[in-house]
């Protein structure tokens, strides 16, 4: 009978790894230089900060340099300057999604942000995205909604 349970644990403990591993598989791009995107639509600012928040809701471009540990994570968010704490909730060779903590923007007027989005994967050299971004502090919360568009440019990246 024990042994019977130690067999049944060991193989439910294994069925459990195969099954987590195989909810995160790396996304199949490659990897290099990246131009990405960014297009922030902000909602639910307060008055006083309308001029600001429409300014930022213009397309943003900058480079991603993707390594194949990236792909384990938010590979976009290199470049991006916005140094947020990433996590991958599920990943497959296509899709992506994950969670961002820790952000700087809005550190400067005292707010954090939640940030949560999904990375899509048309072909190994493009691919698309969106996160929803929430910013609260001061007694206000702001919502906004960023969509990416990502475009491979070359194997090497610029030196740092």
């Amino acid at each position: 009978m024990r042994k019977g349970l130690i067999v049944g644990a060991t193989c439910s403990a294994v069925f459990v790894l195969v099954v987590a591993a195989a909810q995160f598989q790396p996304l199949n791009v490659r990897t290099g230089l990246w131009q990405i995107t960014k297009t922030v639509t902000w909602t639910d600012y307060p008055p006083q900060m309308a001029a600001m928040m429409k300014a930022g809701s213009r397309p943003i471009t900058y480079s991603s340099c993707v390594t194949a540990k990236d792909l384990t994570s938010n590979p976009w968010a290199n470049g991006s300057g916005d140094k947020c704490t990433w996590t991958v909730l599920n990943s497959t060779s296509t899709d992506m999604e994950v969670t961002g903590i820790g952000c700087d923007f809005g550190k400067d007027s005292g707010m954090t942000a939640d940030v949560h989005g999904q990375i899509h994967i048309e072909d190994s050299e493009n691919g698309t995205g969106s996160m929803t971004v929430t910013l609260t502090g001061n007694g206000q919360t702001m919502h906004g909604l960023a969509k990416y568009a990502g475009k491979w440019v070359g194997a090497s990246c610029p030196a740092r």
